[in-house]
């Protein structure tokens, strides 16, 4: 299944990443995603669109955290959006356009404008993975920049709550996305 999680990421594929909290989030490669794979994101995801990067890509790009230390091991900076070639920064369009530039090693910080609606995440090096760490060592693995696009997945029997695993799986099949756990994919991309 491992090759068939990376193989899915490298294609601009999302797939589903467990987590440690027990719920799921939709992950796609920023260097690979597209304005449809950002809408999937948007549409069955909380919206809330979050791109994991390293600690030296946040310091290359001036992506200061929010506060010095976020919860679950990452630290929230602060939001972003392209500074050319976007509206209003909100539409799938946009936030693909932002999330690609995130993951792109020529950005420099004046290509991203501050605030914006797409926030980048510090991942932790070292310790135990939670899904930051976890979905970074994936797009790593599938060959690609360590910056996947993260969404958490909202439940469609609740739409008040996050999915749960189970419902994680059933959507999965639905949408014939590959899935996986924090502790399996960090296993499979070390």
């Amino acid at each position: 299944m491992g090759t068939r999680v990376t193989t899915a990421l490298a294609a601009g594929r999302p797939v589903v990443v467990l987590d440690e909290h027990g719920t799921a989030e939709l992950v796609v490669a920023a260097q690979a995603v597209t304005t449809s794979a950002m809408a999937f994101l948007i549409r069955h995801g909380s919206g809330f669109v979050r791109v994991a990067l390293t600690g030296q890509a946040c310091d290359r790009l001036v992506l200061p955290p929010v506060t010095p230390l976020g919860p679950h091991r990452c630290a929230q900076a602060v939001a972003v959006d392209a500074a050319e070639g976007v509206s209003t920064g909100i539409s799938a369009a946009d936030r693909c356009r932002a999330a690609r530039l995130l993951a792109d090693p020529a950005t420099v910080p004046d290509d991203l404008r501050r605030p914006g609606h797409t926030v980048p995440l510090r991942a932790w090096a070292g310790g135990e993975p939670g899904v930051v760490e976890a979905s970074v060592e994936l797009a790593t693995a599938a060959g690609l920049s360590a910056a996947p696009v993260l969404c958490g997945l909202v439940s469609e029997r609740d739409p008040r709550r996050m999915a749960g695993a189970g419902e994680a799986a059933l959507f999965a099949r639905r949408h014939r996305l590959e899935i996986t756990g924090v502790a399996e994919s960090w296993r499979r991309a070390g």
